[in-house]
């Protein structure tokens, strides 16, 4: 069983600095007004986890009783439930670097004395100086997430803003030799995709890396830049999903350790969406029929995964996908529901359940024109949850989506 806990922290000002591929480092966040979400109460816009998001950079690190506390209590319910065990891992999160917490030697210590596995889940390294990494090796730190961007000294000095990028690389290697290290890496074309991410992945398997993460740099409003009207970093075209996908290949197949990748993809196990690979599509007998008419709003990346399918199920062609300005589902805010030309929309229109935007406010821009259509939350996840901890093979990744689906026709057949 795994617990979290979250320690604060202001993006970039809890970070040694903003790095320049940052999302944060432009965003004015007393423009911002919330967006509204699934928690909001009926009648207004705004809610604690809203707040929590525009709030995130503002958030300062949270003094260690108030983190002790927290994690007390969840510790607290598990034994209610009789389920705690020394299996127990603490997973420490953050809104910024956790190694510029202040009070981290003292809060390891602490949470050591009860001997749970311990996993910070976020540093860029840039904290790392005089024995920090051997301290927190010694303290009892199991397994540690890590931000590497590149393994050259001056890509980080240059790209992260890291000021002692030789003291970063040397922590990352001690703990990738002593403990469990996961790594990742912002991929920017042209600065440190392919030869550079190749020689950090020779690095890194030579330190004996657990799991290495691929994330493709966002630079636009329609990859899911909420808080941004201009690009990040000017002159950066981003890669395409299916050239993102490439490198992910290239770099799985050519490493020993785990490859993970945001936007969601592995092949190896035909993730996201397996039940839509022809292979698989002997398991869509198992899905519900389709008997009522809806409209599925959803993200660029997932809409023709879902499109295909139920081409392949619905045979009277009752349901219609349409895929918004906007790569990620949860990313989805009332601008792009707005965009939507509501001449192709059904009665029932089905909506992320993550999407930024509040039920009322999804009705009001979604029936504009008139027309009295039912807006609806789809199930939670039609595709695995994808996580650093969390294992699982096709044929479980395959079940799960088949129980997805057949929650979201349920939700379809509704009268």
């Amino acid at each position: 069983m795994i617990i979290h806990t979250d320690l604060g922290g202001r993006p970039g000002l809890d970070c040694g600095g903003f790095c320049q591929f940052c999302f944060y480092k432009d965003v004015d966040f007393n423009k911002f007004q919330p967006f509204g979400c699934i928690n909001c109460p009926p009648y207004r816009i705004g809610c604690k986890n809203c707040h929590g998001l525009i709030n995130r950079v503002k958030n300062i690190f949270k003094f260690p009783p108030v983190v002790l506390f927290d994690l007390e209590r969840k510790i607290r319910q598990i034994e209610l439930l009789d389920q705690l065990n020394k299996d127990l891992k603490i997973v420490i999160t953050g809104g910024a670097d956790l190694f510029f917490y202040p009070y981290l030697h003292q809060l390891v210590s602490t949470i050591k004395l009860s001997d749970f596995y311990l996993h910070l889940g976020y540093t860029s390294g840039k904290a790392i100086k005089n024995g920090m990494a051997e301290k927190l090796i010694t303290q009892g730190v199991d397994e540690v997430s890590f931000s590497v961007f590149s393994t050259e000294p001056e890509m980080r000095r240059k790209w992260m803003n890291d000021q002692t990028p030789e003291e970063s690389i040397k922590g990352l290697k001690l703990f990738g030799e002593n403990i469990e290290l996961n790594a990742s890496a912002v991929v920017i074309p042209g600065i440190n995709d392919e030869e550079q991410i190749f020689k950090t992945c020779a690095d890194l398997e030579n330190w004996n890396v657990k799991s290495f993460t691929l994330r493709r740099f966002a630079n636009f409003k329609y990859q899911g830049l909420i808080f941004n009207n201009n690009s990040v970093m000017e002159g950066i075209n981003t890669q395409s999903y299916e050239e993102y996908q490439r490198l992910v290949r290239k770099v799985s197949n050519e490493f020993s350790f785990k490859v993970l990748s945001f936007p969601f993809y592995d092949h190896k196990k035909n993730f996201p969406f397996a039940i839509s690979k022809r292979k698989n599509m002997k398991y869509l007998t198992e899905l519900l029929p389709v008997k009522s008419e809806a409209t599925i709003l959803t993200s660029k990346l997932a809409a023709p995964f879902i499109e295909k399918i139920f081409n392949a199920i619905d045979e009277l062609n009752l349901v219609n996908i349409i895929s918004l300005n906007k790569e990620i589902a949860d990313l989805i805010t009332n601008e792009d529901l707005d965009a939507v030309d509501r001449t192709e929309l059904k009665r029932k229109i089905i909506i992320p359940p993550g999407a930024l935007v509040h039920n009322k406010q999804a009705e009001k821009t979604l029936c504009r024109d008139g027309v009295e259509r039912k807006i609806i939350r789809g199930p939670k996840l039609l595709t695995h949850p994808y996580y650093e901890g969390i294992e699982f093979n096709e044929i479980e990744l395959i079940n799960y989506e088949l129980k997805s689906f057949n929650e979201l026709i349920n939700i379809i057949n509704l009268k």
